[in-house]
C-alpha cells in the first residue's frame, strides 16, 4: 500500500524527522506513537502533501508518490483527519464534507449542482453511521459531532465521490474530541475502512492504539526507534519506548492528594450561577488545595460553566467570588489580576495566538502587571527569562523562546498555555480538558504540576472528558446533566469511584446505553483503572 524510505525533515536546523523508513500493506491499521514533538504530525504532513521532505522517497500502490499539495494527495487516495478541526463553521455540513471536491458537481462550468452535493453528503454520513442533517449549519453541532463530520469526510469522501478504490486514511488524534457514542461509531468505521484500504493512526491513547492496530511504530526525537506487532505489545512497553522510562505506578500522584476539611479557606465560590441555554442554579465551593472535578456528557454544560466561572462569558444570573472578595459578576480581566487562570478546551481557537512566539504567548496575561513597569516600559529580559524557565520546567520542545507556536506540536502548544498561568502563581486554576492531545509522559508532568499547585494552596476546577483523569485527580466529582448538577461523588485517594459508577450518573434515567466496547480495549482500560485505584 505505502512504502517510505529515508524520510528526513529539518526546521531552522532542528531535525524533526531523521531517516524514517516503514511500509504498510492493504487492509491493515498501522499506528505511530511518541511524545509530543517526536515527529508524528510532521510525518503525516509529508504523507498528505502539506510539507515536502528534505530527503527520502515514497511509493503508493507501487508508484512513486510525492504530492505537491493536499488536493493532489486526496485525488491519489490519501486523506486525513487533522489534530485540530479544519471545518468552516458557518456553512452547511454538506459543503464541509465535499470541500475541495466541488468540481465533481460542476455543471457546464456555470453552477454547482447543490441537490447532487446534498445527496452525496447524505450517502457519506449514512455509510459512516452517524446521525447528522447535512443541510444544517456546521457550527450548530457540538464539538464531538463536528469531529465525526471531519472523520467521515476523510474516510469516505474520496472513496464515494472520486471513486478511489483503495484509500489510505491518516488519522491524527481523531478520538480526542469524541463522546462515548461517537467514539463507538468511529471504531466501527475503522473496521469498514480496513476492509477496503489502509489506515495510519496516531493517538496518545495507548489503549486505543493497542486495540485497533496491526502494527505499531514508535517515534522518539524524530527517529523510528521500534516497530512491533500490536498483539505482542502493552501500554507499559510502549510508554517506556516513547519516554525512555517506565510509567510511574502512582500515575495521578494519589499519595499527594490532600484531605480537605471544612476549616480550609474557600478560594472559589459559585452561587446560583446560570447561563442562558447552558446551565442554571449551579453553586460550587473550591477550597485551598482541592481539586473539584466536573463530569458529564458533552451537552451537560460543563464547558460553559468553566467559561462563566472564569469570567470569559457573563452569567445570566448568580455570582462568583475569589478568596475573600465580595461576590459579584465574574470578569476575566479582574480575575487574572487576582491570580485566576483559565485553560480553554480549544487551544488554537482560544488558548493561543499561534503565529506569535512561545515567549509572547506565555506573557500574554502578564503585560498589565508582572512584565511592565508602572510607567508602561516592557521588561523584555524578564519576559525572555520567564519563557526560557518554563520551556525547561515543562520540557517544551520549541528550540528557542522565539519559536512561533505554529511550529510546535499540539501537546507542546498545550504546555505553553499552561505555562502562561503557572508563571503567575495562580490561586485558582480552571482547567477544561488540560491534557487533550498530550502524550503519556507529558500527562504525568501536568498531573505533577497540578499536585504542586494544590500543595501550595491553589484550588483547581477540573473539567474533563477523560474519566480516568477525572477520577484520579479529583477530591470530589460533581456530575452535570443538561445544565444541572445532579450528583456529588466523593473521590478520596483510598476509595476512588469507578468509571461505571460515573457513567451511570451521567446518563439521564431511561437512556439506552450504547453497545459494549471492544472487550480487549475494555480489559486494558480496566487494568489501567486497577492501577489508579
Amino acid at each position: 500500500m505505502l512504502k517510505v524510505r529515508g524520510l528526513s525533515k529539518r526546521y531552522e536546523g532542528n531535525a524533526v524527522l531523521e531517516d524514517v523508513s516503514f511500509s504498510t500493506v492493504r487492509n491493515k491499521v498501522v499506528s505511530f506513537v511518541g511524545e509530543n514533538g517526536a515527529g508524528k504530525s510532521t510525518l503525516l504532513n509529508i504523507l498528505s502533501g502539506l510539507v515536502t521532505s528534505d530527503a527520502g522517497e515514497m511509493w503508493l500502490l507501487g508508484k512513486g508518490y510525492r504530492p505537491r499539495g493536499y488536493g493532489t494527495a486526496v485525488r491519489l487516495g490519501v486523506t486525513r483527519v487533522f489534530q485540530e478541526q479544519t471545518l468552516v463553521l458557518n456553512v452547511p455540513v454538506y459543503e464541509n464534507l465535499l470541500l475541495g471536491l466541488e468540481d465533481q458537481f460542476d455543471r457546464a462550468s456555470q453552477w454547482v449542482d447543490k441537490a447532487s452535493m446534498i445527496a452525496a453528503a447524505e450517502r457519506i454520513v449514512e455509510t459512516a453511521g452517524i446521525d447528522i442533517d447535512v443541510r444544517r449549519r456546521t457550527g450548530l453541532y457540538d464539538f464531538s459531532k463536528r469531529q465525526t463530520i471531519e472523520i467521515a469526510r476523510a474516510c469516505l469522501a474520496s472513496h464515494l465521490v472520486l471513486g478511489v478504490t483503495v484509500p489510505l486514511v491518516l488519522l491524527d488524534e481523531p478520538t480526542s474530541a469524541l463522546d462515548q457514542q461517537d467514539e463507538q461509531a468511529f471504531f466501527r468505521l475503522i473496521e469498514r475502512m480496513r476492509a477496503i484500504g489502509s489506515l495510519i493512526f496516531v493517538s496518545h491513547r495507548l489503549a486505543e492504539v493497542l486495540s485497533v492496530s496491526d502494527e505499531i511504530h514508535v517515534l522518539k526525537d524524530g527517529r523510528l526507534v521500534a516497530s512491533l506487532d500490536a498483539d505482542k505489545a502493552d501500554e507499559a512497553m510502549l510508554h517506556e519506548l516513547m519516554v525512555g522510562r517506565e510509567q510511574v505506578v502512582d500515575y495521578y500522584h494519589l499519595g499527594r492528594q490532600q484531605l480537605i476539611g471544612p476549616d480550609r479557606p474557600v478560594v472559589l465560590r459559585l452561587e446560583d450561577l446560570a447561563h442562558n441555554g447552558s446551565f442554571e442554579d449551579v453553586s460550587i465551593e473550591v477550597h485551598a488545595g482541592e481539586v473539584v472535578g466536573i463530569g458529564g456528557l458533552l451537552d451537560s454544560g460543563k464547558s460553559a460553566l468553566g467559561r462563566v466561572a472564569s469570567g470569559v462569558d457573563l452569567p445570566t444570573a448568580g455570582t462568583v467570588a475569589l478568596a475573600d472578595d465580595a461576590p459579584g459578576r465574574p470578569d476575566i480581566v479582574a480575575f487574572v489580576g487576582r491570580r485566576l487562570g483559565y485553560v480553554p478546551a480549544e487551544r488554537l481557537a482560544e488558548g493561543l495566538i499561534a503565529p506569535f512566539s512561545v515567549t509572547w504567548n506565555i506573557s500574554l496575561a502578564s503585560g498589565g502587571d508582572l512584565l511592565a513597569t508602572r510607567f508602561g516600559f516592557w521588561r523584555c529580559r524578564q519576559e525572555i527569562r520567564t519563557a526560557a524557565d518554563y520551556i525547561e520546567k515543562l520540557a517544551i520542545r520549541s528550540g528557542t523562546p522565539r519559536q512561533v507556536c505554529t511550529r510546535l506540536s499540539g501537546g507542546n502548544q498545550q504546555k505553553v498555555v499552561l505555562a502562561r498561568w503557572l508563571s503567575r502563581d495562580p490561586l485558582v486554576l480552571v482547567l477544561d480538558n488540560p491534557t487533550r492531545g498530550v502524550d503519556a509522559g507529558a500527562k504525568e508532568e501536568i498531573y505533577r504540576i497540578i499536585r504542586d499547585l494544590t500543595d501550595r494552596g491553589a484550588g483547581i476546577l477540573l473539567i474533563t472528558d477523560e474519566l480516568l483523569e477525572l477520577i484520579g485527580l479529583s477530591n470530589k466529582i460533581l456530575i452535570m446533566q443538561r445544565g444541572q448538577i445532579v450528583a456529588e461523588v466523593p473521590a478520596p485517594a483510598a476509595a476512588k469511584p469507578t468509571e461505571r459508577e460515573l457513567v451511570a450518573r451521567m446518563l439521564p434515567q431511561g437512556t439506552v446505553r450504547p453497545a459494549a466496547p471492544d472487550p480487549v480495549r475494555a480489559d486494558r482500560r480496566a487494568d489501567h483503572m486497577e492501577q489508579v485505584t
